[in-house]
This record gives structure tokens, sequence and C-alpha cells, in this order.
């Protein structure tokens, strides 16, 4: 819909509308929700990461200077420090989807250097058994899997390769192959089950959206319905009290539209229903919410609009209505009445109850008045 429409010189901006976030906002997409537990979880999963990688980093710098070996010791200490920083900073920066990226970085690193060095004993392999369920963990199956598939082939090279430089721990043969046929193994045996866990995951957040938009949708017309209507109002409320904007509510009722239904029958009446909603959709603007309200009414919310511009497309959209009438072949007369009214900072009336009863009040003076018209004041 053209500005000119719905707008009277500067009582009206388009801009864009809150209400196109409202509608995608978090609170109220099921999908957005879950997908933000993912990466809460993927963030919780950093920091026990850290954790555990804490206390076996400084468990191992412990066994170090039991065995007076002073170099090992200071490093794995200071390892222990770098850790304890960033889980610190981590918890001190809050969540943030770069988190599971500087952990993953961490602990490779560390995962290389005890490798290489051998760490206590030689025991610097075992660390690679939390590195496959932690990076399962942080990236997901997928791109889990394919960082733990690099980290395999990097440590089969270190392993295998002759007179690897930079390696200083002694492994024998016997011992490399079976480290690498474990990690193999239990990379393998973690990413199927945490596909599996995705996938219903997926199924659920499918599911849950269906339902969400059956509870949020009119059967019969694919509008939003009366639920859905009232929770774009409390929204629009709530954020119009924030920015001192404004809004208005258009509520409109087919005329005499139990005669038609007496006299065509149920399925042409549910026709018109159809043909209406279409209609009422097709000119209006993509922020708006167009509602069925119940039975033959319509509800259409127009984020900042005062009542000048709401009356001008309401205008728009009865003689659109009445148009419908000569694409039938019955012998039918198609009219619709609207009662406009505005809400948010500038309304006299406050609050969600009284601009609806607002609005229905002048809807059915539109009806008293004989119908097909609109009444705004």
């Amino acid at each position: 819909m053209e500005m000119a429409e719905q707008s009277t010189g500067d009582t009206m901006e388009i801009t864009a509308s809150p209400t196109n976030e409202i509608l995608r906002s978090d609170s109220a997409d099921p999908v957005a929700q879950a997908r933000a537990l993912e990466l809460r979880r993927r963030i919780q999963a950093s920091g026990y990461m850290l954790i555990f990688a804490l206390a076996i980093t400084g468990a191992m710098g412990v066994i170090a200077l039991m065995s007076a070996d002073v170099v090992l010791s200071a490093t794995l200490f200071a390892v222990a420090g770098i850790i304890l920083l960033s889980y610190v900073g981590v918890n001190v920066a809050g969540p943030s989807r770069k988190t599971p990226m500087l952990v993953g970085a961490l602990l490779l690193v560390l995962f290389f250097y005890l490798l290489l060095s051998g760490g206590v004993n030689n025991t610097g392999l075992m660390w690679a058994v939390m590195l496959v369920p932690g990076f399962i963990n942080l990236y997901g199956y997928k791109w889990g899997t394919v960082t733990l598939a690099g980290v395999g082939a990097t440590t089969g090279l270190i392993l295998f390769y002759p007179d690897f430089p930079g390696l200083l721990a002694e492994y024998d043969t016997a011992h490399r192959a079976r480290f690498i046929a474990v990690f193999g193994a239990l990379t393998a045996l973690t990413a199927i089950l945490d596909s599996s866990r995705h996938q219903t995951q997926q199924m659920l957040h499918k599911l849950t959206a269906e339902l969400e938009n059956h509870a949020s949708t009119d059967a019969l017309t694919g509008l939003a319905n009366r639920r859905e209507a009232y929770r774009a109002i409390d929204e629009m409320e709530r954020r119009n009290r924030e920015l001192a904007g404004r809004y208005t509510v258009l509520i409109g009722d087919l005329d005499s539209f139990k005669a038609i239904n007496d006299t065509y029958g149920h399925c042409f009446g549910d026709r018109i229903l159809q043909d209406v909603a279409q209609t009422l959709q097709d000119n209006t603007r993509a922020d708006d919410v167009v509602a069925r309200w119940g039975g033959e009414e319509f509800l259409i919310l127009l984020p900042n609009t005062d009542v000048q511009g709401g009356g001008i497309l309401a205008e728009k959209l009865r003689h659109k209505v009445e148009a419908l009438s000569a694409q039938y072949e019955e012998d039918v007369k198609i009219s619709i009445s609207f009662g406009v009214a505005e809400g948010g900072s500038n309304a006299k009336q406050s609050g969600q109850s009284q601009l609806l009863a607002e609005a229905d009040s002048r809807l059915y003076r539109a009806k008293d008045s004989g119908r097909n018209q609109v009444i705004t004041a």
C-alpha cells in the first residue's frame, strides 16, 4: 500500500515497524528459542571443558613437580593459569558465539603440546579422550566430526612420520596404532549418538513450530486468529510505551453475512470469508497484522499509523471488499463496515480493552448508520 493511502501529511511515518520484530522475536518463535538454548548448551559445554582441562592440567603439573621435572611442571601450571583466565573471561564476557571457537583452539594447542612432549610419563595422548565428546558438544556432530577427523589425521602424521620434528615423547608402535584405532572408533560412535540426538531435536523443533502455527492461525482463512491478535496488540502496547509510538486498530464486520449463509449455504459463506481474508492481506503492508477476529469479523493492526491513516486504509478495504460481489455467479451483495481506533502514547484511551471497545463501538455505529461504511470518531 502506498504511503499516501495510510498517512495524512505528517500524522504518520512509514518506517521499519517494530511489529515485524515482535512477530519474529525469540519470545514468540519456539524455533528461535530452541536455537538460543542450543547456543547456551554449547557455551555451558565450553565452561565444563575448561574446568575439566584445568583439573587435568593442574594434576599433571603436580605429578611432574613430584617427579622433579621442574620445566614440565612450570609449563603445565602456566597452561593451567591460562585456562583459568579463559574460564573467568568467558563468564565475565557473557554468552558469545565465539566462545566455543576460542575454547576449542585453546584445547587443541594444549593437546598438541602434550602429544609432542608426552606430558607426564608419556600420558599426553590420553588428553585426546576428552577432545572427542568435548568437540562434538562444542560444534555439533557435523563440524565436530570434521574437526576431530583433522585432529586424528594430524596426530597420525605426527606419530607415524619418521623422526617428526618436535616430537620429544617416545611411543611404541603398538601404542600408536591402538590410540589411532580407539580415537577413530570413539569419534564415530560419539558422532552417531549426537547425530541421533540432533535429528530428534530437529523433529521436535518442527513439531513445536507446527503446533505454534496451528495455535495462532485460523484454519479457514489462514489469517492470524484471535489469540495471536491479542498477543500482537499486547506486544504493540509494550513497545509503544517504550518508544512513545502510535498504532491503529480496525475492526471490520461483513454486512448481513448471516443472510448470505442462510440463502446460499455455508460452503459459499466460507468461500466469501476466504476471499475477503485474501483481499485484506493483499491490500495491507507486510508489517500489518490481519486476523480473523471471530465469525465474520476481522481485525487489522496497523503499526506507526494514526486514526486518520487507518480511516484511509479502511475506506480502501471497504471498496475492495464491495468489488468482490462482481466475481460471483450468485446475485449477492458483499460489503463490510469498519470501526477505527488509535492506540499508543497519543491515544485518549489506554489499555487493550478500552482500545478494542472503542473500535467495536464505532463498528456498531457504522452498522446502525446503514452499514458499508467507516467510522473513525
